[in-house]
This record gives structure tokens, C-alpha cells and sequence, in this order.
């Protein structure tokens, strides 16, 4: 079980002034903690510590969930975690307390190693900077998105975390690019512009599509890294990924119908986006009433994967999902834009999210309920 209090000691007026991705040592290890679901934090600081603590750091933890008081004396022994100030911890070190801490008498403390260390120069914060962007690679899903999206948007993500910036803004921003990017495909399906001007626009919206599925991945990662993540900024970044891409599928579709003209490219129009909305529905179905994140990712993660191996149904519809992602897509658009048949991606897309929808609304009616009641039971 994990213990309701931490006691945080300090370490030093040097160490409590070193940063990890733009938060104080101490700042973050309260708000790790608040966030792994610790009630109390007692801070045994000196007076120096305690000033710094007050004027640096208090105005930055309000919104932590845990209780946090300033005490003296000696370390009470009543099986709290007690660490210094300048530790480095990651969420996941205090759920998987076991691991991670070892009995002192009734209290818990750590065990020091490569992924728990004590932070006391810029060389280890960097160190732990890495950890984290290790951690966030590792827990994402696709290879695109792990190989490449995440090795440009992380160092754009280190780069902003210092400025405090809220997620949120970085979301509304990366939409911006988004739009962008299918006003220059509708700008393409035009009669007004010349052969060359047309296929610029539409490299510079597959490009800037492409750019925003690359970016998207920064305010989530600014997000963690700044221990800001919320169920609204899951919802808001929700929403900004899907109007950019319904957005992105209307105008190209615009365009390939434009191109290609009758009955034939309507009902294929149509049939993109029957299959879009259905499979969008049943993924926001199950967010709504089952889970506490706001983003499409926790379906796959909450719902997917914990469903069973042997349905051949699960397996398909999780080798399935890399192709409906908007990193896959965004590649896909890219490519074609160069071809200056940008919209002969739509056909492929309807066919792909017709597939899909049946899978998870077949997926969902089989699991969901069953699934739910088992989880809370």
C-alpha cells in the first residue's frame, strides 16, 4: 500500500536552486509526489531552504493535491518515504514503491541507482532530463512517432519547458498549423492559380500537416515534463488533433473532387467520413464513461491492450491501429504532395476508417460493459 506521507529534507541552498526541465528540484519532486497520490508532504528545510522555498517555489505548488507543511525536529517514524530535496524521482518510483524504497525502522527510503539518483550539478540534471525524455519515447506508440516525431518535438519541448508556458497555448498553436495547412489545399483545388502555383500549395499543406503531427507531440511532452498534464488538456488536444485532421480530410477531399468530379468521388467522400465519425464515436464513447483521461491515447492503453490475445479480432485491430494514427497519415499526405496527386489519398483513407469503425464498434459492443464492470468490481 502506498504510504499517505513524505517527509522531504533539505539538501542544500545550491541544490534547491538547480532546475529539470524549467522546475526547481524541490517544486518537482513535490509535485511528482502530489500526483502519485501522496496526502502529506512535511518539508524539514533550514532557514535559508526555507526562504528560497517561499519565495521561489510556494507560488508554483498551489495546485497541488497533497497537503504541504513546513515542520522542525526530527524525522517522525511513522512509515512515511523520507528523501532529500535534490533526489531525483519519476512518478513511476513512487506507485512502484516496493521497487524503488527500502524499509529505514517504519520509514521508507530510497535505493539509489540509475533511474533514482541524487541531482547535484547541471550534468545531473541533464541526466535526469534525458530519463524523463527516455520514459516519454518509451510509453509512446508507433515507430514513427518514436523514431522520428519524438526525436525532433523533445528537444523543441526541453527548449520551452523553462519558459513556463502552459501546455495549452502550444495545443491552440500547433492548430494554427494545422488550419494552415488545409488552406493551402483548398487554395490548390482552384482554378485561379497557375499548374505550378497549385502544386506548391499542395507541398506546403502536406508539409505543414506533417509539421503539426511532428509538434503535436510537444505540448503533451511540456505537459509531463512540467507536471501539467489534465484531463482538460487532454481534451483540448483531442480536440485540436481531430479538427485538424477532419479539416485536412475536407479540404482534400474538396480537392478530390475538384480533380476527379462524380457520383463515384462522392460516395467515396462519404464513406471517409462515415467511417471517421463512427470510429471517433466509439473511441470518445468509451472516454466519456470509462476513463479520467481526455485523450484518444488512453482507449488503446486503458481498453486495447488489456483486452484478450486470443481474439483474433483485438490482435488485428492492434497491428490495425499504426495505420489510423495521424502520424502515419500525416507521412502518407506528405509523400503524395510531391506527386501533385496529393487527394489519391483518399480513396485509401476511406477504405482504411470504414475498416477501422466496423472493428471497434464489433470490438466495443463484444468488451466494453464487460470490461467496465470487471474493472470495478
Amino acid at each position: 500500500m502506498l504510504p499517505e506521507s513524505t517527509v522531504i529534507t533539505g539538501s542544500g541552498l545550491k541544490s534547491m536552486s538547480l532546475k529539470i526541465a524549467g522546475l526547481f528540484l524541490l517544486e518537482r519532486n513535490i509535485m511528482v509526489l502530489s500526483r502519485a497520490g501522496i496526502k502529506r508532504i512535511s518539508l524539514i528545510l533550514s532557514e535559508e531552504e526555507e526562504n528560497f522555498f517561499n519565495n521561489n517555489i510556494l507560488k508554483h505548488i498551489r495546485n497541488a493535491e497533497a497537503e504541504i507543511a513546513l515542520m522542525s525536529g526530527k524525522i517522525p517514524s511513522d512509515g512515511s518515504i523520507v528523501i532529500p530535496s535534490n533526489v531525483f524521482i519519476q512518478q513511476h518510483n513512487i506507485t512502484e514503491h516496493e521497487t524503488y524504497f527500502r524499509k529505514n525502522r517504519k520509514n521508507l527510503e530510497p535505493v539509489y541507482n540509475d533511474d533514482l539518483f541524487i541531482v547535484e550539478d547541471q550534468s545531473a540534471c541533464r541526466k535526469a532530463e534525458k530519463k524523463i525524455s527516455e520514459y516519454i519515447i518509451k510509453n509512446t506508440g508507433g515507430y514513427i512517432a518514436q523514431k522520428i516525431n519524438k526525436r525532433i518535438s523533445i528537444p523543441i519541448s526541453l527548449r520551452l519547458t523553462p519558459t513556463r508556458i502552459h501546455p495549452n497555448y502550444l495545443t491552440v498553436f500547433n492548430m494554427i498549423i494545422g488550419l494552415l495547412s488545409s488552406f493551402f489545399i483548398f487554395m490548390a483545388a482552384s482554378d485561379n492559380y497557375s499548374p505550378q502555383a497549385i502544386y506548391t500549395f499542395m507541398v506546403l499543406g502536406g508539409f505543414l500537416f506533417q509539421a503539426a503531427s511532428v509538434l503535436d507531440g510537444v505540448d503533451g511532452e511540456v505537459a509531463k515534463f512540467t507536471l501539467k498534464v489534465s484531463k482538460i488538456g487532454g481534451w483540448l488536444d483531442t480536440f485540436s488533433d481531430n479538427t485538424t485532421l477532419i479539416l485536412f480530410l475536407v479540404s482534400n477531399s474538396w480537392l478530390f473532387y475538384t480533380k476527379m468530379g462524380g457520383m463515384i468521388s462522392l460516395i467515396t467522400i462519404i464513406v471517409l467520413f462515415a467511417g471517421l465519425g463512427i470510429m471517433l464515436g466509439s473511441i470518445v464513447s468509451y472516454l466519456r464513461k470509462y476513463s479520467d483521461s481526455g485523450s484518444l491515447v488512453a482507449y488503446d492503453k486503458e481498453f486495447l491492450q488489456k483486452l484478450p490475445e486470443t481474439d483474433r479480432l483485438v490482435t488485428f485491430a492492434l497491428k490495425m491501429k499504426y495505420i489510423t494514427k495521424k502520424e502515419m497519415f500525416s507521412i502518407f499526405f506528405f509523400l503524395f504532395a510531391f506527386t501533385g496527386r496529393i487527394y489519391y489519398i483518399i480513396p485509401m483513407a476511406a477504405f482504411v476508417l470504414l475498416a477501422a469503425s466496423v472493428i471497434l464498434v464489433i470490438i466495443n459492443r463484444r468488451y466494453m460493459e464487460s470490461f467496465a464492470e470487471k474493472r470495478n468490481s
